[in-house]
């Protein structure tokens, strides 16, 4: 899911209607995210069972 965003915004760019993706990790999943390229939202979050993480699309869009 996550290429076909890249591809989507990198070639056809005017189909972005969104500016950031959030997610809302299991704290299994958040190597994932940070691998992607996602960051954590807040701090406020470390020992919840979710962390909540975003990326800006507008980084790729470039």
């Amino acid at each position: 899911m996550m290429k076909m965003l890249v591809h989507k915004l990198r070639v056809e760019r005017s189909v972005s209607a969104f500016h950031y993706l959030t997610v809302d990790a299991y704290l299994s999943a958040v190597p994932f995210y940070e691998k992607n390229g996602f960051l954590h939202l807040t701090k406020k979050d470390e020992d919840e069972h979710t962390r909540l993480m975003y990326f800006d699309m507008m980084e790729i869009a470039e």
